[in-house]
């Protein structure tokens, strides 16, 4: 069964809360893209990846809303990490047949960097 867009991308963000990275990779595309201000990927395994070393310092995830357009999926939330103050984030996610083809996201880095910028 084909999911919707805001089924695959609940999914995406329920697996990655979950940290279950199988699961978060069934929902990806194989030629997925993404693109964020702390790195970009041009294929699931590394989009798999990226999430999996950011998730070593993310302690939530907190959805404030969804919008759905389509095949397009803009989701708003709250990144969470135990040295930094909650960082808005938006992530646009495109779907095709079930599966995200591509990731957009962005927010502002500095809480997160080291440095005096934090």
């Amino acid at each position: 069964m084909t999911k919707t867009p805001r089924a695959a991308v609940e999914t995406y963000f329920d697996a990655w809360r979950e940290r279950d990275f199988a699961r978060f990779r069934s929902v990806l595309a194989d030629d997925v893209t993404f693109r964020g201000p702390l790195g970009t990927a041009d294929n699931a395994d590394e989009a798999r990846a990226g999430i999996e070393g950011l998730s070593k310092i993310v302690t939530g995830i907190d959805v404030v809303h969804r919008f759905v357009d389509g095949p397009d999926v803009l989701t708003w939330f709250e990144l969470r990490t135990a040295d930094a103050p909650p960082v808005p984030t938006a992530n646009w996610s495109h779907v095709v047949d079930g599966l995200i083809t591509r990731i957009r996201v962005t927010f502002d880095p500095r809480p997160l960097l080291p440095g005096p910028g934090r």
